[in-house]
């Protein structure tokens, strides 16, 4: 809640309108839209006249509070009948209140009881006893301000700054508190953004304690950046320069640690603008009674996917509503939800719980392979991987957060087998679209399997066409061995060798030999073996070390002919 005192002459005003039988603060509400504005009709009415009205102009981000004059509006009568005026009406070409925002109005009806004082000039005694009323009622309502800015940080002086801090384990710095200037130096090769937070710990060699004040951020770009540190204690022992040069706690990306210019103690008290920057730091660092502790904890549990935070979901101070996105929810998972809660919530807040909606997707992929793609067991394998990538990426997309196709893509080809992709998603009742953005407090639960359609291939597969292939063998047989035998054998090893030819294993004469060698019963003559190729209108003729043969890949060779020949002499 907020709370705005009233001003002197404010009150003057509603006290001499009372006390002559007007109608003080009524409130109204500015219809919207820009036709003719008539706010609802006024309680008391018929009006005889109006005293003060004020509203609001300006933008709905920064309204400014005004007073509109009969210039800026006029008192009508709804039923047409100019002696019942009942409402007010704001003319055209004058200043009008912000829509929908409140207006305060102070009148005089037509009929109300006749006023017992009615000496109110300035001096009188009871305009005199009406205006010291006010005073003090005005003193008043300054001091419940004072009050009420003491409670907060921003706003609270001297020790009632003091006593706020202090709940977070803050204290003013005195004088003669011991102090110094530290850089923070940045690792070499380290380029990310680096941040301290205020309360690290550099001590020097005698093991002199001081605190950084503040958080301190080193931008990338940024070699090094100074901060201010305070001793542990009033009685911390100065130090010279250099000697703060040590962590007690390593932070990543920081290089080393150094004050440049020995140590001081304070001249005077630390003011109050200094300590509130200094207790802002503080409370980021609580870990019990605030909406970042809450979420920080909640987070902490390995059940919660994430969470989402309303202040006053109903409009209602003191209540804070919690949607958490739960990795899987179970009775047990909530209870811990629970448990974190009542330990970390703050005092006197109500805290309104929920799991998050979930919105059931289907997913279907088209991808493009490389070349001429993938098959069996390779391709299931493919997509399996793509299936657990896709799953846990759409799963931690966060309430209210947006599922974008580029980073869907982008992670589908992350294979170098994958040369374009394209992920559809259809939600439970929805149209099926590449994007997807989730309403406040809404997860995503993805339906598996994933679904996959034929994938296409950057080589367009055509009809296979064969290449039809004529050998001449001529060998010597060893003893014992048979030409049936030996044409059995090499035959087998041909039509074998012809099916493993590709774009990068070319057929040559050289590889046949090696692929049909078998010296126990046969041995080739190289110098006469000869292979022709048949491929169209076109004839290759490889011989012993010269010529060779890459098939396309929907090029198939055929064994069309293979003449063994034997001749006289032996092995």
């Amino acid at each position: 809640m907020t709370y705005e005192p009233r001003l002197y002459p404010d009150i003057v005003r509603d006290l001499l309108t009372t006390l002559t039988g007007g109608t003080v603060a009524e409130s109204l509400r500015a219809p919207a839209g820009d036709a003719l504005i008539v706010p609802d009709l006024l309680r008391n009415r018929p009006v005889r006249r109006v005293s003060h009205l004020q509203g609001f102009v300006g933008t709905v981000e920064r309204p400014v509070p005004f007073r509109f004059t009969s210039a800026d509006f006029e008192l009508i009568s709804t039923t047409g009948d100019d002696s019942n005026k009942d409402a007010i009406r704001f003319r055209d070409n004058g200043r009008r209140p912000l829509p929908n925002t409140e207006l305060t109005i102070n009148y005089y009806p037509v009929r109300s009881n006749p006023a017992p004082l009615n000496d109110l000039n300035v001096g009188s005694v009871i305009r005199t006893l009406v205006e010291t009323i006010a005073f003090e009622l005005a003193v008043t309502y300054q001091h419940l301000d004072f009050i009420y800015k003491s409670a907060f940080v921003e706003t609270a002086e001297g020790r009632s700054l003091d006593k706020v801090v202090a709940l977070v384990g803050v204290a003013r710095l005195a004088s003669g508190h011991p102090v110094a200037k530290v850089r923070f130096s940045r690792r070499a090769g380290d380029t990310g953004r680096i941040t301290v937070p205020a309360g690290t710990v550099i001590t020097d060699d005698d093991g002199n304690r001081y605190l950084t004040q503040d958080e301190l951020i080193l931008e990338p770009g940024e070699s090094t950046r100074d901060v201010m540190a305070a001793g542990e204690t009033p009685g911390t022992a100065e130090v010279e320069a250099g000697k703060l040069d040590r962590l007690e706690v390593l932070v990543a990306g920081v290089d080393n640690v150094s004050n440049e210019q020995p140590s001081r103690r304070l001249s005077q008290a630390e003011t109050d603008d200094e300590l509130r920057r200094r207790a802002r730091s503080a409370f980021h660092g609580v870990v019990r009674g605030t909406l970042d502790a809450l979420k920080f904890h909640l987070m902490s549990l390995e059940e919660v996917k994430d969470v989402s935070i309303t202040e006053e979901p109903n409009g209602v101070a003191g209540e804070v509503k919690i949607d958490v996105a739960y990795f899987q929810e179970t009775p047990e998972a909530r209870a811990r939800v629970d448990e974190r809660i009542r330990q970390v919530k703050p005092a006197g807040i109500r805290v309104i719980t929920g799991a998050a909606a979930r919105k059931r997707v289907s997913v279907r992929v088209q991808l493009t392979l490389a070349g001429t793609g993938l098959s069996g067991s390779d391709l299931a394998s493919l997509k399996a991987a793509l299936q657990e990538k896709l799953v846990a990426a759409l799963n931690a997309t966060p309430p209210g957060g947006s599922v974008r196709r580029a980073r869907l893509v982008a992670l589908v080809m992350e294979d170098a087998r994958i040369i374009d992709a394209r992920v559809f998603l259809t939600p439970e009742g929805g149209a099926e679209a590449e994007e997807l953005t989730l309403a406040a407090g809404e997860v995503i639960s993805v339906s598996t399997p994933i679904q996959f359609n034929e994938p296409q291939t950057e080589l367009a597969i055509t009809t296979t066409v064969d290449v039809q292939v004529t050998a001449v063998l001529p060998i010597h047989l060893t003893p014992g061995t048979t030409q049936a035998q030996a044409t059995e054998a090499i035959t087998n090893a041909f039509n074998s060798h012809l099916t493993t030819r590709a774009s990068d294993a070319p057929l040559t004469l050289d590889g046949l030999a090696a692929a049909i060698r078998d010296d126990s019963r046969f041995a080739l003559i190289r110098a006469d073996a000869i292979i022709t190729v048949e491929s169209g209108e076109r004839f290759f003729q490889l011989t012993d070390g010269v010529g060779s043969y890459a098939p396309a890949p929907n090029e198939r060779l055929r064994n069309q002919s293979l003449s063994v020949e034997v001749r006289e002499g032996d092995v």
